[in-house]
């Protein structure tokens, strides 16, 4: 069992007083259940350690401080602080509607509660989504999104992730998708309910939150895979993912190729005890992906992109969704892409402790790939003779260069060039066939940096 400690990432922009009290502003705050290491926090993260109980602190904060309305998707409950606190702002007059899985235990509410529940039956799927909704109609509208249930294992335990959002027209659109699933705009839900596949594409998709652009996509209807795969087919530098369960073909084919074209990748999973994992298939495709083999989960759903590339798109995945037929195809799921560097160095700080803690011996790896940058510059991207390429510094020893085609295969090398004078060198491509290639430096310090460019 894993340390149980919090981290509380506060991301507070546009703030008059940098704090997330200044409800007159959007924010985003990030929580993770388990710790990050030192040693891979930066200056953008600025995590604050406490006790076990603040994630729960949180939560019942937002609900304490609700004033007209609470709607509420949690897959499983057996939480009765939280519970209890719903009771008792229904009682202080704020309307709670809550939507629940019918098949999950969901102990904390099945007694007595003073508000309603819909049972969801998305036939053969589930309602997986994890969100709260409070006063989405008002200037203080946010909303709660992440990975966790609320269970004392999914707090405790096992490591998850969960957002708290401010901004309106977040907080409108996950009311659209839950008042389809409600089927009503008032406190009863309707005769028609709607779950899994019967649910529409009929929620607006892009947002800009506190100067970031963030998209929110529901499944099944929003085809989220098919966006995922987008943002994971647009990595230019390196691609960390923490996904509890992992069956797509899609997105573990796209991973494989992303590998063959130079594309750092690493990734855990977690539930590979069926047969339909993707770990094996991606680790016999030279994939470097762990098995989280502890006996807590690893309960995340998350990708990171570029995290250190302001010149790429770094972009964070998150949400309930595992990448799985069932999430993308029959259960009702929440996810987010969110657009910006700081959150990214963020979570791939947290991925970077997760993968530390079940492989140490590449932690070393992990410093010397992804902190100590190297910068480059490869140009032009369409060459028909030369391709040159500009260092900002003298590597610390020789240089390897590799040229790889479409397919993966390499068809030139440069190995053990030592650059001890000038930071510009060229490499010649012209008995290379016209096509896309992928040329990639390696350092002897691991480090290392690929770019694509297309032969003439």
């Amino acid at each position: 069992m894993k340390n149980n400690f919090f981290i509380l990432i506060f991301l507070i922009f546009n703030t008059l007083d940098g704090s997330s009290q200044n409800f007159g502003s959007d924010y985003i705050e990030v929580y993770f259940t388990q710790s990050i290491t030192q040693r891979y926090q930066s200056e953008s993260n600025y995590p604050y350690k406490t006790g076990g109980p603040i994630l729960k602190e949180r939560i019942l904060r937002q609900i304490n401080e609700a004033k007209n309305t609470i709607d509420l998707c949690m897959y499983n409950n057996s939480d009765n602080n939280i519970v209890n606190a719903l009771k008792s702002a229904q009682t202080r007059g704020v309307r709670v509607r809550y939507i629940a899985d019918q098949e999950t235990s969901n102990s904390a509410i099945n007694g007595s509660v003073n508000f309603k529940i819909l049972y969801a039956n998305p036939g053969e799927g589930i309602m997986h989504s994890k969100f709260i909704i409070a006063d989405a109609n008002t200037t203080d509208a946010n909303i709660m999104i992440g990975s966790s249930n609320f269970t004392n294992n999914g707090f405790n335990d096992d490591a998850n992730n969960i957002l708290f959002i401010k901004n309106t027209e977040l907080a409108q659109a996950f009311t659209i998708e839950f008042e389809e699933m409600w089927d009503s705009s008032g406190p009863i839900p309707g005769n028609n309910p709607k779950s899994g596949e019967d649910k529409t594409d009929n929620t607006p998709h892009h947002f800009m939150i506190a100067g970031i652009p963030i998209e929110l996509y529901f499944s099944p209807s929003d085809h989220t895979e098919e966006h995922i795969d987008e943002i994971l087919l647009s990595a230019q530098f390196n691609i960390r993912f923490a996904i509890y369960t992992f069956t797509s073909d899609l997105l573990s084919s796209r991973i494989v190729q992303k590998k063959n074209e130079g594309i750092l990748v690493r990734g855990i999973t977690d539930n590979n005890d069926g047969s339909f994992g993707k770990l094996l298939y991606m680790q016999q495709n030279g994939v470097d992906v762990l098995d989280h083999t502890p006996s807590s989960l690893l309960h995340h759903k998350y990708a990171v992109i570029d995290a250190e590339y302001a010149d790429s798109d770094p972009v964070v995945i998150t949400g309930s969704h595992n990448w799985t037929y069932s999430a993308n195809n029959i259960n009702d799921e929440t996810t987010l892409f969110i657009h910006d560097m700081n959150l990214a160095k963020l979570y791939a700080a947290e991925f970077n402790s997760r993968y530390c803690e079940l492989a140490p011996w590449d932690c070393n790896l992990i410093a010397t790939h992804e902190q100590e940058q190297l910068e480059m510059k490869m140009f032009p991207s369409l060459a028909a003779d030369y391709v040159h390429i500009e260092l900002d510094r003298i590597p610390k020893g020789p240089i390897s260069i590799i040229v790889y085609n479409e397919a993966g295969l390499p068809v030139l090398f440069k190995k053990n060039e030592n650059i001890t004078q000038s930071l510009n060198f060229e490499i010649d491509i012209k008995a290379l066939p016209k096509g896309i290639y992928f040329i990639k430096l390696l350092t002897s310090d691991k480090f290392e940096k690929t770019q694509k460019i297309i032969k003439l």
